[in-house]
């Protein structure tokens, strides 16, 4: 009767001594990115390419200055006001660990967007639908509202919503 469970323990002790293969940590898993970080060029068929061109001449230097910052999962300000037909640069910081993604599709169709500045790139995107801002960076968007109105901007769309998951940050733009 001893010596049951003295195999079943030198068993043990033996499977236990081979090496087991490592599993990889979640920290060294890759990560994957849908589409990467920068401009999103909008398909929109109500985008007028050519728009932007007649205000590239503006004020740029005097333009209002407007910066939005994605920290916490807030969107600081929520709410900015802006002037229509007046130079406009709006810089987006991203303060979180991962990529955010800008978007604001009625206002960018309502507005001339002449240039781009991300990573040190200065883009043309006359039809823009979003941008893509990498942790810890930022962009910066020269455009000039053309519209009136309450346009509303926040991150990209969540494909499916958790049950305990926070709603997704939004603001507006409020075009005078």
């Amino acid at each position: 009767m001893v010596i049951r469970p003295a195999i079943v323990i030198l068993s043990i002790l033996g499977l236990s001594a081979c090496e087991m293969p490592q599993l990889p940590s979640w920290a060294k898993l890759p990560s994957f990115s849908f589409g990467g970080e920068g401009v999103e060029k909008s398909s929109s068929d109500d985008c007028v390419p050519g728009s932007a061109e007649k205000y590239r001449t503006m004020n740029w230097a005097g333009a209002k200055q407007t910066d939005i910052f994605n920290r916490k999962a807030k969107l600081i300000p929520s709410t900015v006001v802006l002037t229509a037909n007046t130079a406009n640069i709006i810089r987006l910081y991203n303060g979180s660990k991962g990529t955010w993604g800008f978007r604001a599709d009625e206002f960018f169709r309502a507005t001339a967007v002449i240039s781009i500045l991300y990573g040190k790139k200065l883009v043309s995107a006359p039809c823009l639908a979003g941008v893509k801002i990498g942790s810890l960076k930022w962009a910066e968007l020269r455009l000039v509202p053309l519209r009136q109105g309450e346009y509303f901007f926040g991150s990209e769309e969540a494909t499916f919503a958790l049950p305990f998951s926070t709603p997704i940050e939004t603001g507006k733009f409020i075009v005078r």
